[in-house]
């Protein structure tokens, strides 16, 4: 755990809606992402190269673009502290400190509250109630 932001779990606990919409966010913009992906390769399909270079360089700038917002929403949960361990699942640690030590607040996208820990020094699976 490097320095940074360290919360108490009341602090987590306000933090989760807005980790949750960025999730959601990041989710979408990948969506988005193979959705153009699936678009170009449908367009593809019985072209010409002209078209085919036109069509490619669309993907590419939809893909900087999705890329670049992906980007701007992790930079904005590492801001934050928010360490994200599966981003699919919607998994993140928050940084806390337990019994004088650091550890990780556990908080999944499915999770309805923030209700886990762990140490630094083990994972989700050894994830503990609060």
């Amino acid at each position: 755990m490097e320095d940074g932001p360290i919360y108490s779990v009341t602090e987590a606990r306000a933090l989760v809606p807005q980790i949750r919409g960025t999730l959601l966010q990041l989710a979408v913009e990948r969506h988005r992402a193979e959705a153009a992906h699936v678009a170009l390769h449908h367009s593809l399909d019985g072209i010409d190269d002209t078209s085919d270079d036109r069509a490619r360089e669309r993907f590419e700038a939809a893909t900087a673009e999705h890329r670049s917002l992906a980007d701007a929403l992790l930079g904005h949960l590492h801001s934050l502290g928010v360490v994200v361990r599966d981003l699919e699942a919607g998994l993140v640690d928050i940084p806390t400190v337990r019994d004088d030590e650091r550890a990780w607040l556990c908080w999944r996208l499915e999770d309805p509250e923030l209700a886990f820990w762990h140490t630094t020094r083990e994972g989700y699976a050894s994830r503990r109630p609060l």
